[in-house]
């Protein structure tokens, strides 16, 4: 049944086709057979059709018209009253409404009359606007309605830009200047004719539908439609042309997965013609990707198509422009090319299905370009660090670089400049540059890098010398410094030696450079000549110093007379003054003796190095050692006398801290600590002064004062108890008389200048109260905290039983 459907439409579409072809001929043609084609409009209604029907139509009226005119040329030949049927070629057939014979002229006459009734030429001016308005229709089929020839490929947008600006340009033509110019004409040439058939000016419907003005205007109609009709259909056959350039390997192409196997340079899918869009491939930070996006060609190229057929669909009829004083519909427009149309269906197949094809090898070809990203997106500094951290030798830097200059060259014979792969014209420059220039780059940072290191070890080496020649050429100051660097200098051609190795490995990493043809900076270049040339200007600075230092022992043995005379007069000096001052023993000048006692010791002191001294630079010289017994014995002296007078300032500076800070900051075991040390290196040093009384009785002086201030511990110690409070405080100054608020923030100096010392026991009396007072409140604390637990165990068994309770 539905094939039995389908076989009865089909058969109904061929049928309603045909009518609509056989009305479309006699109202082309004309009625009665009184109008002739030429040859054009012949060969274009059988390129409509080729149905024998159709064309059995046309040749019978084609046959009458002939007729008519072997009449009118018999006529006008010969003018005798009797006048035979013309002999017609054996291909026209005569006319169905029998020959013209008789001798009455107004058979010919009412001839004429018909004929001009009935065809359209009846004036010139008819004509002329006929042949005027086929000029013009000729004129739209030569328009260039989309862009088919550029000189070079060009990028979509930019095709985009130019078929816009082209079809804008045409279809403003259609849609104005060719129904204004053919307007033109008719109204210009009709108008002429005036009333009658052909008036422009008629205002009622009823007589425009049955003048010959209506059937010239359905004329003019068919041939603009028929105009605008090959002039779309041979455009886009010119634009599908164009943009399919007959890429054989891509129409056989049937694989969706193809893959770029081949190199990159040549392409299998070369067109026949040239290239039609500009590609530029580039690096993405995930893939390879065109400038433009290959999807977009197959929905741009058919939307291009589409929307210029659709634009042609609005292109106003002529009648409403040319008889104003009728009232047209707004919608009157040519019938042009459908979207459905079956050469534009097959047209846009075609387009469609070569650029989806093609779009299969593009993306291909841009997937191999994948194994190139890293290197794209290295950064040059991370990659030197790395390599920095990689700590690695100058022969695998070198196998670095040749690696980068192996896989530069490598790209400049793989990667083209340009490639097409069928309508695509694909730039690979900037892509292949950058590769380029990334390599350099690298290599570049690799050399520099190396240089660099160079340049740090050649600068260490210099660094040595330098520090060679700094510790040879230091200036000496004694005969011991000259020693010293005569020592040094012993050694200093194996420390030559030892740099000139390390030079000749570093001259090593240096030819890698010089391998790679590049150039050393003009500083390094330096530097790398000066190591070089260190060693003969060491050596040679060695001689130069030993002169030197010969003038300078010279100079120093003649120092060292000198010196030895001064030393000799310091030392008598210092005996006088100790001798003097060892006489002196006033209890009133501690600080002060303390004071001197130090400086001479360290006076001492200093005379005993510096005749140590003397006496190395005296073996120095070869002379004879200078005797010190003098200043040992001096010193054993004078030592005693020294602990005197310092135990007894250093006791005077803690008694004065013990009493004038805060008692609260006074630690007793330090006071109990500090005394007894003062009292036993007073007893120490008693045997020492037995021959000296004055001396003697100044420690025992010092003796009695530890002693007296021993009681005062007792009376600090009870001071200090934790227990005391202000209204104790308060109590003990009632007691003993103090007017003022007392506290352990009070220094001892206060507690000494109100007696305290004499008021002990009442002090350890309120101590004890208070202690006593301490330990009933700390009983009371502990009996309460005692009834407080036992309250909190009430409570607490007394809600546990409330929650064992079942009787609630």
């Amino acid at each position: 049944m539905f094939a039995g459907r389908i076989r009865f439409a089909l058969k109904a579409r061929d049928t309603a086709e045909n009518a609509i072809r056989f009305r479309f001929l006699c109202k082309h043609i004309s009625s009665d057979g009184c109008f002739a084609p030429g040859r054009a409009l012949e060969q274009s209604i059988l390129r409509r059709t080729s149905n024998d029907e159709i064309y059995g139509i046309f040749k019978n009226l084609y046959q009458d018209y002939h007729i008519a005119l072997a009449v009118g040329q018999h006529l006008q030949n010969d003018s005798s009253a009797g006048i035979k049927a013309p002999s017609l070629s054996n291909s026209l057939k005569p006319s169905k409404r029998g020959p013209l014979v008789g001798n009455d002229s107004e058979n010919i006459v009412h001839l004429l009359d018909r004929v001009r009734r009935r065809t359209l030429l009846c004036d010139p001016n008819v004509f002329h606007a006929f042949r005027l308005v086929n000029q013009e229709c000729e004129m739209v089929r030569k328009l260039p309605l989309f862009v088919v020839a550029n000189d070079r490929p060009i990028p979509l947008e930019e095709y985009e830009k130019l078929n816009l600006t082209q079809t804008s340009k045409t279809v403003k033509y259609l849609q104005n200047t060719w129904i204004e110019r053919s307007t033109m004409h008719l109204h210009r040439l009709l108008s002429r004719i005036g009333y009658g058939h052909f008036n422009i000016g008629v205002v009622r419907w009823e007589i425009y539908n049955v003048m010959k003005l209506k059937r010239l205007v359905e004329q003019v109609l068919y041939r603009m439609q028929d105009a605008l009709r090959d002039l779309l259909l041979n455009s886009s056959a010119a634009y599908v042309h164009y943009l399919v350039n007959d890429c054989s390997a891509i129409l056989a192409l049937e694989d969706e997965e193809y893959s770029w196997d081949g190199n990159l340079i040549d392409s299998p899918f070369e067109p026949k013609r040239s290239a039609v869009f500009y590609l530029t491939l580039e690096m993405g930070q995930e893939m390879p990707y065109y400038s433009t996006d290959p999807d977009t060609f197959p929905g741009t190229l058919r939307n291009t198509l589409d929307d210029i057929l659709t634009e042609c669909h609005f292109i106003h009829t002529i009648e409403p422009s040319l008889m104003q004083s009728l009232i047209f519909a707004e919608n009157l427009y040519l019938s042009s090319v459908g979207l459905l149309d079956p050469a534009i269906v097959k047209q846009r197949v075609a387009l469609l299905d070569y650029y989806h094809k093609a779009l299969v090898p593009l993306r291909a070809y841009a997937a191999r370009y994948a194994a190139y990203r890293d290197v794209f997106f290295t950064n040059v500094k991370d990659f030197v660090e790395q390599t920095k951290s990689a700590d690695k030798s100058s022969s695998e830097i070198k196998e670095d670089i040749a690696f980068q200059i192996r896989m530069r060259e490598n790209l400049e014979h793989t990667v083209p400049l340009c490639i097409v792969i069928g309508p695509f014209w694909i730039n690979v420059q900037p892509l292949r540059e950058a590769l380029i220039c990334k390599r350099q780059e690298l290599t570049a940072a690799l050399l520099k890098m190396l240089t660099e290191k160079l340049r740090i070890k050649t600068a260490d080496i210099i660094t040595c010398y330098n520090a060679i020649n700094e510790r040879m050429c230091e200036k000496p100051v004694s005969i011991e410094h000259i020693y010293d660097i005569r020592a040094y200098m012993e050694d200093v051609p194996v420390l030559v030696g030892r740099l000139e190795d390390r030079m000749r490995g570093i001259l090593y990493e240096y030819e890698i450079l010089e391998g790679f043809l590049h150039n050393l900076p003009d500083a390094d270049f330096e530097q790398k000549w000066n190591a070089l040339a260190y060693p003969r200007s060491v050596l040679k600075q060695m001689v130069s110093i030993k002169e030197f230092h010969e003038s300078e022992v010279d100079r120093y043995r003649k120092q060292q007379f000198a010196d030895e005379a001064a030393f000799t007069a310091s030392i008598e000096d210092i005996n006088a003054y100790i001798s003097k001052f060892t006489t002196l023993y006033d209890v009133s000048k501690v600080s002060e003796m303390s004071v001197e006692v130090r400086r001479l010791w360290k006076t001492l002191q200093e005379l005993i190095d510096q005749g140590h001294i003397m006496n190395r630079r005296q073996e120095l010289f070869d002379m004879a050692p200078i005797s010190l017994n003098n200043l040992y014995e001096l010193r054993s002296n004078f030592q005693a006398y020294r602990e005197l007078w310092a135990v007894a300032a250093d006791y005077l500076k803690l008694e004065e801290t013990w009493i004038g800070n805060p008692l609260a900051s006074v630690d007793l075991e330090g006071v109990r600590r500090g005394l007894q040390q003062t009292h036993d290196s007073l007893k120490d040093l008693l045997p020492m002064f037995r021959d000296q009384p004055q001396l003697l009785a100044v420690v025992d002086h010092f003796i009695q004062a530890v002693e007296d201030f021993r009681p005062n511990l007792d009376i600090m110690e009870l001071l200090k108890c934790p227990y005391l409070e202000a209204i104790h405080w308060g109590q003990l100054a009632k007691e003993i008389g103090v007017k003022g608020k007392l506290s352990v923030d009070v220094g001892f100096d206060v507690f000494l200048e109100h007696g305290f010392q004499d008021h002990l026991e009442t002090v350890r009396r309120v101590v004890v109260k208070a202690e006593q007072l301490r330990l009933q409140q700390e009983a009371r604390w502990t009996e309460e905290e005692q009834i407080r637990q036992i309250e909190e165990a009430y409570r607490r068994a007394r809600a546990e039983r409330r929650q064992n309770r079942t009787e609630i």
